[in-house]
């Protein structure tokens, strides 16, 4: 009786990959970039938010690139925040703990202002804060824009050497001011968090999804950027929009 030789055979199985891709913005290298946002309401004057992922394809500005600004016609330098955190709030300057910025490193910025008080978080942990004017309230309307500094409103009055060269992604503007809590989990939850879900949409002014539909002018690109299973995973919560300081 002969024995039966079975081959050994080594199967090979492609697990599926743990990334998705998600959309960012590229803004050109250049002053005539950008994206208009709708203007600021009744609903942001005494309270906003604004948070974004970052990532800088120039050292034109080592210290600091504006890559969000607000201006209004009879108040110089309304708002603005920039890459590294440097921002300002009716006309005054805030110089938060210095971050080295290097090109092609992903960063998440959060501007929180409410209460007399704003505050920078860099990468999830505060880097700043600041008293701000007592009893102003943030003029509306105005230009709101991405990608480029306007210190009054009107895009001639765009300032041609403080652009945002670079990409961003994840840009939402709350209509309140968050918590360091909240803002950690923004920046924990990654790229791809799906914030929309988490803070529920009656408290959020802006959102990505809502700057995607928008006109881009000069030369904003999509691209598509890669977020791990970390980024991707969904949480449940109790109650959708319960949050912070609404």
């Amino acid at each position: 009786m002969r024995a039966l030789l079975i081959p050994f055979v080594t199967l090979l199985i492609t697990l599926p990959t743990t990334s998705s891709q998600h959309t960012a913005l590229n803004f050109g290298k250049n002053p005539s970039s950008y994206i208009l946002l709708p203007s600021f309401t009744s609903t942001q004057r005494t309270s906003f938010s604004v948070c974004a992922w970052l990532k800088r394809h120039s050292n034109h500005l080592d210290f600091y690139q504006y890559w969000i600004s607000y201006g209004v016609p009879d108040s110089f330098m309304e708002f603005g925040i920039s890459d590294s955190g440097v921002s300002y709030m009716f006309g005054d300057g805030m110089l938060p703990r210095y971050q080295w910025l290097r090109v092609e490193e992903n960063h998440h910025v959060c501007y929180a202002w409410g209460e007399g008080r704003a505050v920078v978080y860099y990468d999830g942990v505060e880097i700043g804060r600041e008293k701000t004017e007592e009893g102003r309230e943030l003029v509306t309307p105005g230009t709101l824009i991405l990608g480029q500094f306007v210190s009054y409103s009107g895009l001639e009055n765009i300032e041609r050497f403080r652009y945002f060269g670079g990409e961003m992604t994840g840009v939402y503007i709350f209509s309140g001011m968050l918590t360091k809590e909240e803002v950690g989990e923004v920046y924990r939850g990654g790229r791809c968090f799906d914030v929309v879900s988490r803070f529920g949409s009656d408290n959020i002014f802006i959102s990505w999804q809502d700057i995607l539909q928008l006109e881009r002018v000069g030369m904003v690109k999509e691209v598509e950027v890669q977020c791990s299973s970390r980024e991707r995973r969904s949480r449940k919560y109790g109650e959708s929009g319960k949050f912070g300081e609404f």
